[in-house]
């Protein structure tokens, strides 16, 4: 399951995870992990190149060139995620994290914050993005 940070360092080479981004999303890939990324996240990951519609289709082309699968949140999925909400984290990570957990995946995410709820929420972290 990708958080939206990891989603945008693997397209921005300017992104300070770049590297790590692209090294764990070819590792999943290497590896067979399904590359799962919530509508939520997805929407978010967009915000940045929807300023140009070249750069908006870039980002669409490039994330379905990944085969990554778009999770259509399910009524407990946003309950789950608005619960997340309140252990310090936005709403999208939330969503993160509950796709997560519903999908019994685990949750490639830099965000420390989102690290530390999803770990105290019992929800495994990927090891291929760690630091």
């Amino acid at each position: 399951m990708l958080d939206t940070d990891v989603v945008i360092a693997a397209f921005d080479d300017r992104d300070a995870h770049h590297a790590i981004a692209v090294r764990g999303v070819r590792g999943m890939l290497a590896t067979r992990v399904p590359l799962l990324l919530s509508l939520v996240n997805y929407g978010e990951a967009l915000v940045r190149p929807a300023r140009d519609e070249a750069a908006m289709q870039q980002a669409i082309d490039a994330i379905a060139a990944l085969r990554i699968e778009l999770i259509v949140p399910s009524e407990v999925t946003a309950r789950d995620a608005a619960r997340f909400r309140g252990r310090g984290v936005s709403l999208a990570d939330g969503f993160a994290m509950a796709t997560a957990r519903a999908h019994g995946a685990a949750l490639a995410s830099f965000d420390r914050r989102v690290q530390r709820a999803a770990e105290d929420a019992g929800i495994e972290l990927h090891a291929m993005i760690a630091e």
